[in-house]
């Protein structure tokens, strides 16, 4: 895939542009399938946005070959649904919108999927091969490639296409100094995990106080929001919540890339004046991550 032009450092980026080079890709692939990969979407939630976002992922994934289903569902039919559809040998890839309880149930239906269907990787199967750094779907089988969370994903993807590090490299973050605010199972911790094993030093910040990631391994450490963003050239935020102190132009280094994946605004309305590149958002580059995960799970599990 060819490398995405650099956009002013003083406009914020925007992800679907960067998005839109791999769903070409991902559509030239599924014509090669000769088949039609089906996935089923489950939505136990009535809030307007949530609906909204879940009938445009259904046209973005119809509209490159993908048959996706949203079923909309009580949350406490949600097990019996999953069951099911581990079950249906016609259906290749689960969704689940979540949070449907926000509490520990959530992680429950998420490893009630099964891994061989699990397009979010969120599941416990691909959580320790990530953790564990084992890049195959499959012990031994080099063809089948291992699954990586969607969101996380997505945003390691958007760092290496806006900010120029080498993907042939097998390291391609080393001597970068990363600090996330965000330390969810979901995506903050996986987040650290990968770009560490990817050669960074990661910050990772919650409510519960700083970890140090190296190599995929935590390590207590006493550091300040202020010296990891003063010693950080990629912050990224995903805090859901206006309570946030937004990360201010004079807390960050020259040059250094800020990326937001909350719901909400984490960093001061001008920090793209002082960023080299601020991404607002990542909807769009995770539901083509969604996609490629898609097409991987078909092919390492479904193909005949």
């Amino acid at each position: 895939m060819q490398k995405t032009t650099r956009q002013n450092t003083t406009t914020p980026l925007d992800p679907s542009v960067l998005a839109e080079n791999y769903v070409k890709t991902i559509r030239a692939e599924i014509q090669h399938l000769g088949a039609r990969p089906q996935v089923v979407g489950l939505i136990a939630s009535h809030d307007k946005p949530s609906l909204a976002y879940a009938n445009a992922t259904q046209r973005k994934f119809a509209a490159i070959g993908i048959s996706y289903e949203v079923r909309h569902v009580e949350r406490l039919d949600l097990e019996k649904q999953i069951l099911a559809l581990n079950a249906d040998p016609t259906v290749h890839g689960i969704f689940i919108y979540f949070p449907v309880f926000n509490n520990e149930q959530d992680g429950y239906l998420r490893n009630l999927v099964d891994y061989r269907k699990d397009i979010e990787a969120g599941s416990q199967y691909w959580t320790h091969k990530l953790y564990a750094n084992d890049r195959l779907a499959l012990a031994h089988d080099p063809r089948r490639k291992a699954l990586l969370p969607c969101t996380p994903l997505a945003i390691i993807k958007m760092l290496s296409e806006v900010a120029g590090y080498a993907d042939h490299q097998t390291r391609p973050f080393s001597g970068q100094t990363v600090t996330i605010f965000n330390r969810s199972e979901v995506i903050g911790r996986p987040l650290a995990v990968m770009l560490s094993n990817d050669g960074a030093l990661v910050y990772s910040f919650d409510v519960n106080g700083p970890l140090q990631f190296r190599d995929a391994r935590p390590a207590e450490v006493d550091i300040s929001r202020e010296a990891a963003l003063a010693a950080s050239n990629i912050v990224i935020t995903g805090v859901p919540s206006e309570h946030f102190d937004k990360v201010q132009c004079h807390e960050i280094r020259p040059a250094t890339v800020c990326l937001n994946f909350a719901s909400v605004p984490n960093f001061a309305d001008d920090i793209a004046s002082c960023a080299a590149t601020y991404i607002p958002k990542v909807g769009p580059m995770t539901v083509a991550m969604c996609m490629r995960n898609t097409v991987r799970l078909f092919n390492n599990f479904h193909r005949t």
